[in-house]
This record gives C-alpha cells, sequence and structure tokens, in this order.
C-alpha cells in the first residue's frame, strides 16, 4: 500500500527543510535614519542675519520645532545600525526677529 520514499529523495527534503529552518532564524537589523543629515560644508554656509527662509532652503525644515519658542530650530539627526547608534548629530538655531542670531553644534 503505502510505497517507500527512495532515499536521495529523504535526503533532500531533510536538507531543504533545515536549510529553511536555519535561514529562518537569523535576525535582519536593519538601518534607520532619522531626522536630517548634516554635513560641515552645508553648516558653515549658515551666516547670521538669514532668513528663516533661506535657512530651510540650505538645511530643509527642521525636525523639531517648539509652539512655545517659535524662534528656536532644533536639527537632530539620528542613524542606527541594529541596536547601536552609529551617528548622531544636533545643531540648534537661534532667531531673533526672523534673523538667524546663534548657531549651537
Amino acid at each position: 500500500m503505502f510505497k517507500t520514499i527512495p532515499n536521495t529523495l529523504l535526503k533532500i527534503i531533510v536538507t531543504f527543510t533545515l536549510a529553511m529552518l536555519v535561514s529562518s532564524c537569523s535576525i535582519y537589523k536593519m538601518e534607520v535614519q532619522q531626522g536630517n543629515a548634516l554635513n560641515n560644508e552645508t553648516v558653515s554656509q549658515l551666516q547670521r542675519g538669514m532668513s528663516k527662509a533661506e535657512v530651510a532652503s540650505l538645511l530643509g525644515n527642521p525636525l523639531l520645532q517648539d509652539n512655545f519658542r517659535s524662534n528656536r530650530w532644533d536639527y537632530v539627526y539620528f542613524k542606527r545600525n541594529g541596536n547601536k547608534v552609529a551617528n548622531k548629530q544636533n545643531l540648534t538655531l537661534i532667531f531673533n526677529n526672523g534673523q538667524l542670531a546663534q548657531v549651537r553644534k
């Protein structure tokens, strides 16, 4: 009634099953980037007296804008590989009367 499975077919099935089990156990930890990646060349182009529109065209919109302090823009950047933080940057810009007054790194 039941036919026996040939040894070669059985070996293929076992090998395929083990390969699937082992490959499903590996965990992929993706790279996560959040915020505005800023390079020194771009940041060095900031000048006191620039308007908010000029700063936004140069650096992009800030990640954080405080509703209670509209004169402060915070640029934050994180790059994470798996569980490790590979790169972290902070840049704070202070405006007076809509003009760039101070840059804090």
